[in-house]
């Protein structure tokens, strides 16, 4: 969905749209496994990104093993150090060949 055309809210409308100071931030994630993974690979996989990464900096992710998006659980926005902290993460798990984070960008709405 894109953006709404600009013009003047009201705070509680800005907020329930998002938009403005209520803008919330997420990223993407990619990943090239080394090899192959069977199913019960790609969940350990999975259960050890949302345990050891997800959970203690609250946040949440769509997708699964080799693509996703990730945002804070809650309101809010995933910052710069949590996209950071993602890139490290998924580099380091010895199943990953490449792993690819984006900018950060507008968890609600589609630019352009």
């Amino acid at each position: 969905m894109a953006l709404p055309p600009n013009k003047h809210r009201s705070r509680r409308l800005r907020k329930k749209m998002r938009v403005g100071e209520f803008q919330e931030f997420g990223f993407e994630y990619e990943l090239k496994v080394k090899q192959a993974l069977a199913p019960e690979q790609e969940e350990a996989l999975m259960d050890r990104f949302v345990r050891d990464l997800l959970v203690p900096r609250n946040l949440a992710a769509a997708g699964w093993v080799r693509e996703g998006f990730v945002t804070a659980f809650a309101r809010g926005s995933a910052t710069e150090e949590d996209r950071q902290a993602t890139q490290a993460w998924l580099a380091a798990q010895p199943e990953v060949g490449e792993a690819t984070v984006s900018a950060l960008k507008d968890a609600w709405y589609v630019e352009g």
